[in-house]
Order: C-alpha cells, then sequence, then structure tokens
C-alpha cells in the first residue's frame, strides 16, 4: 500500500515480523513495468522484542478504544430508534385494533410500520453494540492473556518446536533462493522472540506467577491442580504429568499448565480431618 504519511510504499502488519519478500519484488516489478524508478530497502533486524510486545500493547489499547466507542454509538442509536417505537406506540390505546375502512386505517397502518421499522434499527444497533463491546473487551483483555503463564510456556515451546523444524530444513537444503530466505528471516525472528519470552517466563517463575513442577517435585500419588481442579497423579513423565479420571484411562498434561501440589502424606492428612 501507498502511505501517504511517509511517502513510501509498504506492506500492511509487517512490522516486527519476517519481510514478505515475494510479496516486494512482485511489486518493485509491477512499478518498473509502469515506469517508475524503484529503490527496495528491506530491514531484516529483529528489533528490541520488549518494544515490539510494548507496541502491540498500545495498538490492542488503541483498537479497544475505538471498539467501545463504537459500542457507544451503536447503543446510543438502538436507544434512540426504541425511545421512538414506544413513543408511537403510547399513543395508541392499549389493545386498539386497526379499524378498517375507518379514516383512522391509513394512520394506523402507517404507524404500526413505523413501529416496526424502528423496532427492527434498534434490534440491529443492539446487535451492533453488544458485538463492539465485546471485541472491545477482547482487545483490552489481549496484553494480559499473552503474558498468562501458561500460555507463555505453550508459546515457547511452540518456538523452539519451529525452530528446530527450521534448522533442519536449512540443514537439509543447500539451494539458494527465496524459499532459503524466507526460512533464515523467520528463523531469526522467531530466535528473538524465543528468548524474549524465555526471559519473560525465569521473571515469572523468579516472582512466583509461574509454577515450575516437575517429576523431581512430583510422585505418584500426590496431588496436582490443573484448570481449577485437583486429580491424583498417575504417572511422571519428562514433559508430562498423567492424572487418574476414576476410568481406566489416565489424562495428560505438560507440566507448566499444574498450579498448585500437595504430597500424598499430605493430602491424606488433610483428608482425614475433613472425615473426622
Amino acid at each position: 500500500r501507498w502511505g501517504r504519511s511517509i511517502g513510501l510504499w509498504f506492506v500492511p502488519r509487517s512490522r516486527d515480523a519476517a519481510p514478505k519478500r515475494p510479496l516486494i519484488e512482485q511489486t518493485a516489478r509491477l512499478l518498473r513495468e509502469a515506469g517508475f524508478e524503484v529503490e527496495v530497502s528491506i530491514d531484516t533486524t529483529t528489533g528490541d522484542r520488549e518494544e515490539a510486545e510494548a507496541r502491540r500493547a498500545e495498538r490492542a489499547q488503541a483498537r479497544s478504544g475505538r471498539l467501545a466507542d463504537r459500542a457507544e454509538r451503536e447503543q446510543a442509536k438502538a436507544d434512540q430508534r426504541y425511545a421512538a417505537s414506544r413513543k408511537i406506540a403510547d399513543g395508541i390505546p392499549f389493545g386498539q385494533p386497526i379499524l378498517l375502512g375507518h379514516h383512522s386505517q391509513a394512520r394506523a397502518e402507517r404507524d404500526t410500520r413505523k413501529i416496526g421499522s424502528h423496532m427492527d434499527a434498534s434490534i440491529e444497533h443492539q446487535e451492533r453494540a453488544n458485538a463492539a463491546a465485546a471485541a472491545a473487551a477482547t482487545a483490552a483483555a489481549g496484553p494480559q492473556y499473552r503474558h498468562n503463564p501458561v500460555t507463555v510456556a505453550n508459546r515457547i515451546e511452540r518456538l523452539g518446536a519451529e525452530i528446530r523444524r527450521m534448522e533442519r530444513a536449512l540443514e537439509q537444503s543447500a539451494e539458494a533462493g527465496h524459499r532459503r530466505q524466507d526460512l533464515e528471516d523467520q528463523l531469526a525472528i522467531d530466535r528473538a522472540d524465543l528468548e524474549h519470552w524465555q526471559k519473560v517466563r525465569a521473571e515469572q517463575l523468579e516472582t512466583g506467577q509461574a509454577t515450575n513442577y516437575s517429576r523431581e517435585n512430583v510422585a505418584v500419588g500426590d496431588l496436582v491442580k490443573i484448570g481449577g481442579s485437583w486429580h491424583t497423579v498417575a504417572r511422571c513423565n519428562a514433559k508430562t504429568v498423567a492424572v487418574e479420571t476414576g476410568y481406566s484411562w489416565t489424562n495428560k498434561a505438560p507440566w507448566h499448565t499444574v498450579q498448585d501440589h500437595r504430597p500424598r502424606a499430605l493430602a491424606e492428612v488433610e483428608g482425614s480431618k475433613v472425615q473426622g
């Protein structure tokens, strides 16, 4: 797209992301064919990922504000159209039918159409207001959700897997060209992101926001809290904990989803106190 404020062509939503080289080169080719002189500038630096997250949070808050304003405008329109329908309806005696053939028939039918039109519009504006308000709440909660300890741990695992996949792909391919360059660009971004989120998780562990349970400190028969519910540990694996379900099978969950832990002995003591 052409950015009037910056006087340059730019790729939307490309900041803090790997460059889309094929799109950039295609745009440059088409502009040259149209008779323009084109200079392409591609910034492959990953930049400060903490600053990138701060910009993301600012954009989310700005979007939340715009959506909240839209919700208020739509709510005002809904209330206005509802009030207009009530004003007409209040002028009609309760239960008064349309008198066919009477001189009031045309006006009564017109009023009925107006009431229906205002009510339909009021419902439509109310639905838009509700949708905008829900979207505003989602946008406002976005930054907080991104820093949820479980979400951070999941992101670290995903980034690690993606980095290993791209590294294998680069090792197995000696070819040059767009595909390799795209992988190298994305790999640099993912490595920077992984380093950033590993620091975030380290801070969460240090401050107690995140847990760090494993088979080193949890044993079979202990109780673990996952998703707000307590479960009995059936098996401790390297990356997951298996818990009893009351049936013939167990459920597995990553260790970073364990919110709390009670050793078996403590659980038995507390259970006996409750029974007593």
